[in-house]
């Protein structure tokens, strides 16, 4: 076996492992959290917004009203809208956690640490324990930092919109009809 299939098999372990840890029970408030709320802002930093982008891309396709906190399209958040946090571990999170909770919006994080201050302010805290900082709730990771985690939640968002489809039963159809139009993809692809 090559260095390279080794790690392969180490890395798809390790998310297999880390998702395999989250609660089927918080995964459906996560859905019930996603179907009740008026607007859907989601928010991360570093290579974790790349999962929060993802996400906030595969709602919008599916009909919610969704966005990326900061963006210049973001609209204001408050009383029965939703604020996802990926991650959930700085003080700039904890700001805006704080921002959206006093403006009046349910919380939800996914993060491997609803433990911490963060957790305090949730409505929902999902855990998604991949390594972060190596704890002992964390999966262990052969992989730099925060790496795990954040494959782990592109993944995990990724299983969760294929489980939000089905309970909403959306066509294929439905979702590339509010896909762009503007990639001058051929009319034989699209």
């Amino acid at each position: 076996m090559s260095q390279y299939q080794a790690l392969v098999d180490k890395v798809i372990n390790e998310n297999r492992d880390t998702l395999m840890a989250v609660d089927p029970h918080q995964i459906e408030q996560l859905m019930d959290e996603i179907c009740q709320a008026k607007t859907i802002q989601l928010y991360a930093m570093g290579r974790m917004q790349l999962s929060v982008r993802g996400f906030a891309m595969r709602l919008k396709h599916m009909g919610f009203d969704s966005y990326v906190v900061y963006d210049t399209t973001s609209p204001y958040l408050g009383e029965g809208d939703l604020l996802i946090v990926h991650c959930a571990v700085t003080n700039v999170e904890l700001n805006i956690i704080k921002l959206a909770k006093e403006a009046g919006a349910r919380i939800v994080l996914l993060t491997a640490h609803p433990e911490n201050e963060h957790g305090q302010y949730a409505d929902l805290a999902v855990r998604v324990p991949g390594q972060i900082f190596g704890g002992d709730q964390e999966i262990p990771s052969i992989q730099p930092m925060s790496t795990l985690l954040e494959q782990a939640l592109l993944l995990f968002t990724d299983i969760v919109t294929m489980m939000l489809i089905e309970r909403r039963q959306i066509s294929m159809d439905e979702m590339k009809a509010s896909h762009t139009n503007l990639e001058g993809l051929p009319h034989k692809f699209a």
